[in-house]
């Protein structure tokens, strides 16, 4: 369940929904610290305040409504990565508590700091202390700003998708989902993008019986790749399409391993008045090969050819296969 850029169906996520939903009182907390139950301990899930904390960029005005330790106000990050040994000595309850207005009173964050510090805390320490010399407090209103919405204001969709920052990015997506295609022909071509359908390739992985051929053309190994660009019947099919308007020279070759490469490439070189229309044509070109495949797979069962390879077997450290003959014998031996 991920956004459709990201190569979801564009279903939201409900568990990651109510973490983006909980943040929100975070927000309101930390921006309006009038309301009545602001102080109160707030249920949220440890994910949601991770992506709070890290989300939340504080420039630092009267320093009243700004956490010294835990909240990112110097030098655009918090205490406990500029300081991590000092931070680690100071009790939970008191980073949950001390302002930065607080704290920069007689240098009372030193008071903070409970038991002996290493070596490298020391040095920490030193360091700490030299960026907090010289900072100065004015009389304005502390500014937070969300980091995810350019306009620095929270909003639960931003905060949605900050949890899936890192995914890949689904590339056809906008030609894919933007077109003018029925929608059971847009899945299909998601799912074959993306390696999901029951191919030849994809039985043999998890050990069912598979067809030893394109039932296409009866000369390669079924891939959805091969079904759609490099099969002989594929290409003739493409040419029979896209030569009427003068686009045959985007019809695949044998080497095009990719379909969604292929689309790629041939999408480019269509005007941009008629991109959406490709994209379309392309979509129920794909959606009516897998018809078609399916369609012969049929009348060779009905034909009484069952042939099917058993998946490989270890025969004393041989990988042997075998046809499994129909009414009329085996097509073709291994």
């Amino acid at each position: 369940m991920r956004p459709l850029d990201l190569g979801g169906l564009g279903i939201h996520n409900l568990e990651v929904m109510g973490w983006a939903l909980q943040m929100r009182w975070l927000w309101f907390e930390k921006t309006n610290p009038n309301r009545p139950w602001a102080g109160l301990e707030i249920p949220v899930h440890p994910n949601t305040t991770a992506l709070f904390a890290i989300s939340v960029v504080t420039t630092v005005g009267n320093g009243e409504n700004t956490l010294f330790w835990t909240d990112r106000w110097l030098l655009g990050t918090r205490l406990e990565d500029l300081a991590p040994s000092v931070f680690q000595a100071v009790p939970a309850r008191v980073r949950k508590a001390r302002t930065v207005a607080e704290a920069l009173v007689d240098h009372s964050w030193v008071s903070d700091i409970r038991g002996a510090l290493s070596l490298r805390g020391l040095v920490e320490y030193l360091e700490l202390w030299d960026a907090l010399t010289d900072f100065q407090l004015n009389n304005s209103v502390d500014q937070h700003h969300w980091k995810f919405e350019s306009s620095g204001t929270f909003s639960s969709q931003s905060a949605y998708r900050a949890f899936f920052i890192g995914s890949i990015q689904f590339e056809p997506w906008k030609r894919l989902w933007k077109s003018w295609a029925p929608n059971k022909c847009k899945i299909f071509v998601w799912l074959a993008i993306r390696n999901r359908c029951w191919t030849a390739d994809r039985l043999q992985k998890r050990g069912l019986p598979y067809p030893a051929r394109c039932p296409l053309c009866d000369q390669e190994d079924e891939t959805a790749q091969h079904i759609l660009t490099s099969c002989v019947f594929a290409r003739h099919f493409w040419l029979g399409i896209l030569q009427p308007m003068d686009l045959s020279s985007l019809v695949p070759t044998r080497q095009a391993k990719s379909f969604a490469e292929w689309w790629r490439k041939s999408w480019r070189k269509v005007p941009k008045q008629n991109r959406k229309g490709f994209n379309s044509l392309v979509i129920l070109g794909a959606w009516t090969l897998w018809k078609r495949r399916h369609l012969e797979r049929r009348a060779l069962r009905e034909a009484g050819f069952t042939e099917q390879r058993i998946p490989p077997a270890s025969n004393g450290g041989r990988i042997t296969g075998r046809c499994a003959p129909g009414p009329l014998g085996p097509r073709r031996p291994l």
